[in-house]
């Protein structure tokens, strides 16, 4: 299938009919009420190879993959045990050959059939699916996000025909007047959540929505709030985002209005790093660990 990105058929005037053709993919009601996160439906731990584990993905057909922090090896795995179904290696073109992806890599997700993998930097990758031990051409896009923005999460927005990457930072060039009176501070407490656009292939100038670290404080009492890994949820359409710096899951609106948060216990949670969710809503965090990583599920408990 190829998307449109709302954003771009807007501006050719059908921005109406579009919107209400989308309106039955999401209620937007707050969801995250539907978890008990003192009551874990599985736990398994992983390969030591995904010691650092980063980002999750859970396909159509409800299939899980994942990858590691430094090596964009795409693995298989079976949700309840862990086990290894397969693995596969992304591979880019360089003039002296083909090499297998290596960077820091925060974020996967799935789109009708085509991986993608962020790395901090803002890199974006495009690949197809493999087989067991094989490689696989990936191709590179930029996104004009560099490592000043720190990209930490990735997901896919079906309503919009886009993807979301979540920031820790948002850089500026601040003049004299900003550092004197405390824009800079203010700045930093902004984490912006850029769209990239799959029928353009090109990020939106502006983001989507920004999460006002501060105001997350306010509420919940929770300072450091950085955004580790982002997830639409597929009954409210609303956005979960994780935050291993803050030891906590937010749940927030489509124009980035905190909706509601818990506290994630850092003895099951040690460094919470991806989150995925199934079709029905059960919910999965990927955690980094000192030995081996580990994936946590947790059952929905909505309509």
């Amino acid at each position: 299938m190829r998307w449109t990105c709302c954003h771009t058929l807007a501006r050719a005037g059908i921005f109406i009919f579009l919107l209400l053709a989308a309106r039955p993919l999401y209620a937007g009601a707050p969801s995250l009420g539907a978890y008990r996160f003192d009551a874990i439906a599985g736990s398994a731990e992983l390969v030591s190879s995904l010691r650092e584990i980063s980002g999750i993905a859970i396909d159509d057909d409800g299939r899980l993959f994942a990858h590691n922090d430094e090596e964009g090896t795409i693995y298989q795995l079976d949700p309840a045990t862990g086990r290894v179904i397969k693995r596969f290696y992304p591979v880019e073109q360089r003039w002296y050959g083909r090499d297998r992806l290596v960077g820091d890599f925060e974020d996967i997700a799935v789109v009708d059939g085509y991986f993608f993998l962020v790395t901090s930097a803002g890199d974006l990758y495009r690949f197809e699916e493999g087989d067991d031990g094989r490689e696989v051409p990936a191709r590179k896009y930029e996104t004009g996000l560099d490592e000043r923005f720190d990209v930490e999460g990735l997901c896919f927005d079906p309503v919009e025909g886009e993807l979301l990457l979540a920031c820790k930072q948002w850089p500026s060039d601040l003049n004299l007047k900003d550092l004197l009176f405390g824009k800079k501070s203010q700045r930093k407490q902004k984490k912006p959540v850029y769209a990239f656009c799959l029928t353009t292939m090109r990020l939106l100038d502006n983001p989507r929505f920004v999460i006002d670290a501060q105001a997350v404080k306010k509420l919940s009492g929770r300072k450091g709030f950085k955004p580790s890994a982002i997830e639409r949820h597929p009954q409210s359409g609303t956005f979960f985002v994780v935050s291993s710096s803050a030891e906590m899951i937010a749940e927030f609106s489509r124009s980035g209005v905190l909706l509601d948060w818990r506290n994630l216990s850092s003895s099951v949670h040690s460094q919470p790093e991806g989150i995925a969710f199934t079709r029905d809503g059960e919910l999965f965090i990927s955690d980094e660990g000192v030995m081996r990583g580990k994936l946590t599920r947790y059952q929905f408990n909505g309509q």
